[in-house]
């Protein structure tokens, strides 16, 4: 996509976020959840990644998986401190941006049972934790999916289906957090103007 319209993107979420109910949660997780995957990834696919890559727009520089994660937050109005999460270990930002209740661990597992479980958890908005490496999870009717920056081949950031994914299936330590169903990360997303 054409980085230049990113700006406008960005601002389409403020404006979404300046007209939803502060008290709806199940509006703010379908918004959040469609902001983040409508008009927030699609820039980033492509995006080439390098392990100190912390580049804050789309397609220009490098990104590292814990700053593609940290910063596609950050500009969807999250308020976070994008260089210290980005460089913490994958669980200690799940932890830090997530309430206990919303996280789980789902290590040791194939591919097929770690899938069926998170479909278990419900369609949303997951950040995942793996051995050496972080990302998004999607959970929906169309797809369940790994959004990441990937430190393997195509070495960009990707999104790529769970039950085809090297990453996920080499990785024996999951743990997700469910931030599009946790409150106190809704709160904190609809409260923060950017």
């Amino acid at each position: 996509m054409d980085n230049r319209k990113y700006p406008t993107e960005l601002a389409n979420v403020k404006a979404i976020k300046a007209k939803l109910s502060k008290t709806d949660y199940a509006l703010l997780e379908k918004e959040f959840t469609a902001a983040m995957e409508q008009n927030i990834f699609p820039f980033w696919y492509g995006t080439k990644w390098d392990f100190n890559g912390t580049t804050q727009m789309p397609n220009e520089g490098k990104i590292a998986c814990g700053y593609f994660v940290t910063t596609t937050l950050s500009h969807a109005g999250v308020p976070l401190n994008r260089v210290k999460l980005a460089q913490a270990a994958s669980e200690t930002m799940i932890r830090e941006l997530t309430e206990a209740k919303n996280i789980h661990h789902i290590s040791n597992t194939s591919i097929s049972i770690f899938e069926d479980k998170m479909k278990k958890l419900g369609n949303g908005l997951y950040i995942i934790g793996l051995d050496n490496h972080t990302g998004f999870i999607s959970i929906s009717e169309t797809g369940n999916y790994f959004i990441h920056s990937s430190g393997g081949f195509p070495f960009q950031v990707v999104k790529e289906k769970i039950s085809k994914s090297k990453v996920l299936k080499k990785s024996n330590y999951k743990v997700v957090g469910k931030i599009s169903a946790d409150k106190s990360f809704l709160k904190k997303w609809i409260n923060h103007s950017f």
